[in-house]
């Protein structure tokens, strides 16, 4: 071929391949913008508490099919979205069973937004942020001072001053753990003791709890719960440790010698009373609870276990649910989603605002946790209350409290005396 044509030739392809060429590297920019759009992945998440302070957790987020789930990870646990969706840049997250909602926008690497939910009679807003991260903390070589094991805890000062528990377990730098109120534990938190200072956070979509604390050079901890509250720790086997308060004597019946009442609406609108039928000559455990309470969905299970075990040999459970609002539609919507979730195999009745459980139950002395869980026997009278739960965040206790449970409902089944329990 003449070498002009060929050159003619070669220019022609030439001018063909560019514009394909472009055409190509086009779709791969436009390939790598969709990437980089989706959500799906682990982040490291930030929500501001009610002092402005940043409370870490983890955010996984998947895509099944059309549908965009989200977690929020605390240590073991995982609070997952009840649905999502991510369209243009927006990511929204649904938790049904807490009312609440997540709405962040994405650009890059970075998300930015909001989770809300109802709280008593308004709507809490917190600010959110994260970043594409690996879970997990890398842990750090060396010795270091353990502080696994249990701790208890000097929380505010003067007449305000509350004796609590926390349980830790540390491995290198990294630390799993719980704070444990009387009235029940704050969940599984995460974090690090590096340098002689604990951080553990969580953020479950109901609450944003911060523990942040120094190692003395005696071998406490002092520090500040939630960025308000001082405290000061020691160990719970350390000469003059304070013991806290007994969940079994803190809350109480005015009158032992009369039975618990109550008469409440179930979920269908049908009336429930302590009187009907049902309950006579059956041992009775009454959980006042909450779809709002992260200790009610703990003890739930459990509940359930019982239930599915002693019902046929005289046991009945039956919930009483205080909600934030007062609206009966939109809370007894809620205690639908709740018994939904949990699977709940017994009555769930609606008992009205939290703001109203002291009037709605009188009879009892010194109410102040969700759950608050009442035994009583065969014959009517309340045998035991336990205040809070300790769930599976506090280890041994969880497991020590749900045997305790048991131990509780086979004695009272088979106990015939009237008279109350130690």
């Amino acid at each position: 071929m003449n070498p002009s044509r060929i050159s003619i030739v070669f220019r022609r392809l030439i001018l063909v391949a560019i514009p394909s060429a472009a055409i190509i590297i086009a779709f791969g920019l436009a390939a790598c913008r969709q990437k980089a759009a989706d959500p799906v992945g682990v982040w490291r998440g930030f929500v501001k508490n009610k002092s402005g302070e940043q409370v870490a957790f983890t955010l996984e987020v998947k895509r099944e099919g059309d549908r965009v789930a989200g977690s929020l990870v605390n240590g073991d646990e995982r609070t997952t979205s009840t649905g999502g969706s991510f369209e243009g840049k927006t990511l929204k997250l649904r938790y049904d069973f807490y009312d609440g909602e997540l709405t962040a926008t994405l650009e890059g690497d970075q998300l930015r937004g909001v989770f809300e939910r109802k709280w008593r009679r308004e709507i809490l807003r917190r600010e959110l942020r994260a970043e594409r991260s690996e879970p997990g903390v890398k842990l750090v070589a060396g010795a270091a001072p353990d502080i696994s094991g249990d701790w208890v805890l000097r929380v505010g000062e003067g007449d305000k001053q509350r004796i609590w528990r926390a349980w830790f377990r540390q491995q290198g730098a990294e630390v799993r753990g719980t704070i444990i109120p009387v009235n029940g534990d704050w969940g599984a938190m995460f974090g690090t003791f590096e340098n002689g200072q604990l951080t553990l956070s969580r953020f479950d979509g109901i609450n944003a709890h911060l523990c942040k604390a120094n190692l003395t050079a005696d071998g406490k901890l002092e520090g500040l719960l939630d960025s308000e509250r001082k405290f000061i720790a020691q160990r719970a086997e350390s000469p003059g440790a304070p013991a806290p308060p007994d969940p079994h004597t803190y809350t109480s019946l005015k009158n032992l010698a009369e039975p618990l009442r109550f008469s409440f609406p179930d979920l269908d609108g049908k009336m429930v009373s302590s009187s009907d039928e049902r309950f006579r000559n059956k041992v009775v455990i009454v959980s006042i609870t909450g779809s709002w309470c992260p200790n009610c969905y703990d003890e739930a299970p459990v509940l359930n276990e019982l239930y599915d075990r002693y019902r046929a040999q005289g046991l009945e459970i039956v919930a009483l649910a205080f909600e934030y609002t007062g609206d009966a539609t939109r809370d007894i919507r809620q205690v639908k989603i709740f018994a939904r979730q949990n699977n709940i195999k017994y009555p769930m009745l609606y008992a009205g605002a939290t703001d109203e459980t002291e009037k709605k139950l009188p009879q009892l002395d010194n109410f102040g946790a969700y759950p608050t869980t009442i035994y009583i026997g065969r014959e009517g009278l309340v045998k035991r209350i336990h205040v809070g739960f300790e769930g599976k965040a506090t280890g041994e206790r969880f497991t020590r409290l749900k045997a305790e449970m048991e131990s509780l409902v086979r004695e009272l089944l088979d106990q015939k005396s009237s008279s109350p329990l130690n």
